[in-house]
């Protein structure tokens, strides 16, 4: 145990200590405010706050953690022995060149989604506008190496302090956006698909098609069979996260009352791992979102406590708020869709702590680190630099015993179209990140 003398116990400051001294080096700590108290310790301690008389442990505080109002910041970034921080401290005394605590807080909080309203065609707060981005290191846990930084400085002071940090783990997750290509849509949309690709003379589409509602071909989207043994080769079963909206705009998965899309979807939550994703419309409309979360939950007889918004779009606090009033326990949409790496510096899961409430929620968030589409889409790399990208980013977890949580689609497996190749990269995936 590890005592903390500060001016004020905060809930961010509990918070963010619990995170990188609990989770992250398996430290406990506690809290004093009587110096009387903390002078007669005589375990390990150290002081935060904004200066010290004495020649104990001592971190500089920045003012972040005893706020309780959003408002914006411009944390300056700086480099600690090959290490981007932010809150730079100037104290000589400090034992750390930067307040690891106020960093840590600042990233894990998704302070800047708060205070920044900057926002891509769907509403999203984009990577580029990140201090990740601008500081170069979104492909980095930094949170992690905050937490290392601090622990070479307590063990060094107290050497009998025990670090202990959590076991590396890998999450595969898939998003079912279009459960068949071809199977289970309506006349209609059956007939404006054969529309588009005759317009765009894509004629094997339609022969495809064709093939595909005579029951001569299978529908390349159907790749559920293929998922099962390639996860099972490796003793892995994955998280499903399926779109069970009404078709619209950019949600157009095939209809919720189809009776063999209720079939699927019993088939894959055997072992009770699919959850919701929830529609991009819904993101401002909580009815609409109840809607789905329950519907898919009476299909599937219980309560839906997983999800992963559709487009990974989150706004904070609202879309965990309205996670969280609807059962919601554990979300897995804390990822760029335009970049790989670490959107709030972490590769482990850590609870939500709502800004707006100045108070931690029982919300799980886990970061997702590489989704297909970004490497197809928006990077558009080829196979060898896609591969690349995989061992380099499942590397980086590795080494801080993070969890590796990948994001891939059931037409991601198709060898259909744009995605012709993909299996053998999947397969890489796998067999890389479950070493």
């Amino acid at each position: 145990m590890i005592l903390i003398y500060t001016s004020s116990v905060t809930n961010r400051l509990r918070y963010i200590s619990s995170l990188l001294l609990g989770d992250l080096l398996g430290i406990e700590c506690a809290f004093t405010t009587y110096r009387d108290d903390f002078n007669s310790f005589q375990g390990a301690k150290f002081t935060y706050a904004r200066a010290t008389d004495g020649d104990e442990l001592f971190i500089e505080s920045a003012k972040l953690l005893f706020e309780d109002t959003v408002y914006p910041q411009e944390p300056v970034i700086s480099d600690e022995d090959h290490i981007p921080v932010i809150f730079p401290s100037e104290n000589t005394k400090s034992a750390l060149p930067f307040d690891p605590f106020a960093a840590s807080f600042y990233m894990v909080s998704r302070y800047e989604e708060y205070e920044r309203h900057k926002h891509d065609k769907y509403g999203r707060f984009p990577a580029l506008a990140s201090i990740a981005i601008q500081g170069k290191f979104l492909d980095i846990p930094v949170v992690h190496f905050w937490a290392d930084r601090l622990a070479e400085v307590i063990v060094r002071k107290f050497p009998g302090i025990v670090i202990k940090r959590p076991a590396y783990k890998f999450i595969p997750t898939i998003d079912i956006d279009h459960a068949y290509a071809f199977k289970c849509r309506s006349l209609s949309r059956t007939g404006g698909g054969i529309a588009r690709s005759l317009l765009n003379f894509n004629f094997y589409d339609v022969l495809l098609r064709f093939k595909v509602l005579s029951g001569a071909e299978h529908d390349p989207y159907d790749t559920y069979e293929y998922m099962r043994k390639a996860h099972a080769n490796y003793g892995l079963s994955p998280y499903y996260f399926v779109l069970f909206a009404d078709y619209g705009g950019d949600d157009n998965n095939i209809p919720v009352s189809n009776k063999a899309f209720h079939k699927l979807l019993l088939n894959l939550d055997a072992d009770h791992k699919v959850g919701i994703h929830p529609s991009l419309s819904s993101n401002k409309h909580l009815k609409k979102l109840d809607q789905e979360v329950s519907g898919l939950g009476l299909i599937l007889d219980r309560d839906i406590t997983i999800s992963r918004q559709h487009f990974m779009k989150i706004s904070f606090p609202r879309t965990y708020r309205n996670l969280f009033n609807l059962g919601v326990t554990d979300d897995f949409s804390m990822g760029y869709a335009s970049h790989p790496g670490f959107r709030s510096g972490m590769a482990r899961s850590y609870w939500f702590f709502d800004l707006s409430k100045n108070e931690v929620m029982p919300l799980k968030i886990h970061p997702v680190t590489l989704m297909d589409v970004t490497m197809k889409d928006y990077l558009r790399l080829t196979p060898e630099q896609s591969i690349e990208t995989i061992h380099r980013m499942i590397s980086m977890v590795r080494s801080v015993g993070g969890e590796f949580i990948s994001l891939c689609h059931n037409e991601t497996f198709s060898e259909h179209g744009r995605w012709l190749g993909w299996r053998n990269i999947y397969e890489e995936l796998l067999r890389f990140a479950a070493q």
